[in-house]
């Protein structure tokens, strides 16, 4: 999650170095409420923000990684990269929670009660800032 979002993979060490220091801290106010999972994505997601923080930078999925076949003709995978670079852009003008939101449901394959945990919200306000994430994204990207 964080190398997707900090598309930097030293630095996508450090701050998950940092979490995983925190959450090692941070284990014997663990309270069993939630699952571990959703614990330690909470922090690794506050560390993130954090850092990010502190370099002023644009919370943006890596989407680079779902580029086509080389193998394809060179128009296709042209158009391809044109078509991920309009979503990028469009991504980028989301609020954070709804950046975030497609994020985790997207690439981590969260369910909407373990977004609202990691992201402190309800489930039906995760539900929501996906809604709207999506709504937002076919009104930039001109889609149905």
């Amino acid at each position: 999650m964080i190398l997707r979002i900090v598309r930097d993979p030293e630095e996508a060490k450090d701050i998950s170095q940092m979490a995983f220091l925190k959450a090692h801290e941070g284990l014997h106010r663990f309270m069993m409420v939630s699952s571990i999972k959703t614990w330690l994505y909470t922090i690794a997601l506050n560390v993130m923000r954090d850092h990010l923080r502190k370099r002023k930078a644009i919370l943006v999925p890596d989407m680079l990684d779902q580029l086509g076949d080389p193998a394809e003709p060179a128009d296709e995978g042209l158009d391809r990269a044109r078509n991920i670079e309009r979503i990028r852009k469009a991504m980028e003008t989301l609020p954070e929670k709804q950046r975030l939101t497609v994020q985790l449901r997207i690439y981590e394959e969260m369910d909407y009660k373990e977004i609202a945990k990691v992201l402190g919200e309800t489930e039906g306000g995760a539900r929501g800032n996906f809604f709207q994430a999506v709504k937002a994204l076919r009104e930039k990207l001109g889609t149905k």
